[in-house]
């Protein structure tokens, strides 16, 4: 979830302009072409979204069952089929180069998880990206403890609440 909390302030304009500068002159990048750039960013996200409920799927689909009997390419082209709108290419082997079937296992859902997490956060951080004592607040609550702490309740203890799936559906909507 860290992460992509802070990929959150890196599309924010007031954000680049302290360091994302001109090669040349040193201008500041121009807040109207950041906000271009977040503009390509967001463009599509509803497939983004869904391709990666497809990958967590599928890989959650080749974790659940013996794998003796499993066909990766079979069941690959039958969530493909039931999850997304385009079809599957035949001979591609996608499953081949997922390299997160190895370290992640079942376990792929996370990264969206984490985005919901991350949504939910940021909006304590909309209106004020560069407030120090909220960052300190964020630091000391979420960042400091750690593995000391169930991950939810670090969440709740900066929110003030538990964590919600509103700003991510907020965002996805947009």
């Amino acid at each position: 979830m860290p992460s992509q909390l802070y990929e959150e302030w890196a599309w924010d304009p007031s954000v680049l302009a302290r360091f994302a500068r001109h090669h040349e002159s040193g201008a500041p990048l121009p807040a109207e072409l950041a906000q271009k750039l977040r503009a390509v960013e967001e463009f599509g996200k509803g497939i983004q979204v869904a391709q990666q409920m497809f990958y967590a799927r599928l890989a959650l689909a080749y974790h659940e069952v013996d794998p003796r009997g499993l066909d990766t390419t079979v069941r690959l082209v039958e969530l493909k089929r039931e999850m997304l709108p385009f079809p599957y290419e035949a001979g591609t082997h996608f499953q081949c180069s997922f390299g997160h079937l190895h370290g992640y296992s079942a376990t792929y859902y996370t990264y969206m998880w984490s985005l919901v997490i991350a949504k939910d956060l940021h909006a304590r951080f909309a209106s004020e990206p560069m407030n120090r004592a909220l960052a300190r607040e964020y630091r000391e609550k979420v960042l400091a403890p750690g593995g000391s702490k169930d991950a939810d309740q670090l969440i709740a203890d900066f929110l003030g609440r538990p964590y919600s799936i509103d700003a991510w559906r907020n965002w996805l909507s947009a």
